[in-house]
């Protein structure tokens, strides 16, 4: 315990510690959603972009995405919006990483930030953008 209370001036930490409470807060979410239906439902709002244009934004899907990965369902996550899943598994290697670090003693590496997994994610962003407004117009 003593080697964790140690850790509390670090980077690792702190964004370790945020990511937990992120966590928490997802799952406070999923509870709402799996509990009162109604409220969740309530809290969309049309897109700006799509209204306006009729195409898809590149962040269209991503809440439905989101909350199909909370419940596990992780294909129609993928399909809703493809870097939601990939920052979910990034996030769950990340935070067990934390973990195992931590309680470890620091015998195991922390996972470090690698500016790859944010270039990554906006590559999937524009991909998905991309392809899913060909089909919508019919090129695909």
């Amino acid at each position: 315990m003593e080697y964790f209370f140690s850790e509390k001036g670090t980077t690792e930490f702190a964004v370790w510690v945020a990511g937990f409470l992120l966590g928490v807060f997802a799952i406070l979410v999923l509870l709402v959603g799996y509990f009162v239906p109604s409220f969740m439902e309530s809290l969309r709002f049309p897109c700006w972009i799509n209204s306006r244009s009729g195409l898809l934004c590149p962040g269209c899907g991503g809440t439905r995405a989101f909350y199909y990965f909370l419940r596990g369902k992780w294909v129609s996550s993928f399909f809703m919006h493809p870097v939601v899943p990939y920052m979910g598994v990034l996030y769950l290697v990340y935070m067990f990483r934390g973990a195992i670090h931590f309680l470890s003693k620091g015998k195991f590496s922390f996972m470090r930030f690698r500016l790859g997994y944010i270039y990554a994610a906006i590559g999937i962003i524009l991909v998905q953008f991309v392809l899913k407004n060909m089909f919508l117009l019919g090129i695909l």
